[in-house]
């Protein structure tokens, strides 16, 4: 019986920490990103948008971040809210080319929760919207 607790106490320790890896947003971003975005974020032109440019620009303003978290790829994620966030995050801090501003804040399981379950749909339509609002912040006139 001890022989039969010993093998039971391994699996269960080797499952748990094969699961650790199913949290980790760099492996996420692997497993649910980067088939379409590519290991730096970029997309591919005409097809799937670059995160690079648009991904902290949108984290900027509440209709932006609603945007972020109704787009296919993330209405649609079996990860959970916790694990979203931290993904959102992870990506936030390392596939952008835009400065982080002071006072971005990150996205949390919460806030998830409250909008990513809702896909967009008019995806394009509201994007072109969303980089107008974008281009218009930062035009200095």
């Amino acid at each position: 019986m001890v022989g039969r607790r010993s093998a039971a106490a391994a699996c269960w320790a080797l499952l748990a920490a094969g699961s650790a890896w199913a949290y980790e947003p760099a492996v996420n971003y692997q497993l649910q990103c980067m088939g379409c975005h590519h290991a730096d974020g970029a997309g591919d032109e005409g097809r799937v948008p670059s995160l690079r440019q648009t991904l902290v620009r949108f984290s900027t303003f509440e209709e932006g971040r609603d945007f972020v978290l109704r787009v296919p790829g993330v209405a649609q994620s079996t990860l959970s809210d916790e694990q979203l966030a931290a993904l959102l995050n992870w990506m936030l801090r390392n596939l952008s080319d835009v400065p982080r501003p002071a006072g971005l804040r990150d996205y949390t399981a919460e806030e998830i929760g409250r909008t990513h379950r809702q896909p967009l749909p008019a995806v394009r339509e509201t994007r072109a919207r969303l980089l107008a609002h974008v281009a218009a912040a930062q035009d200095p006139q």
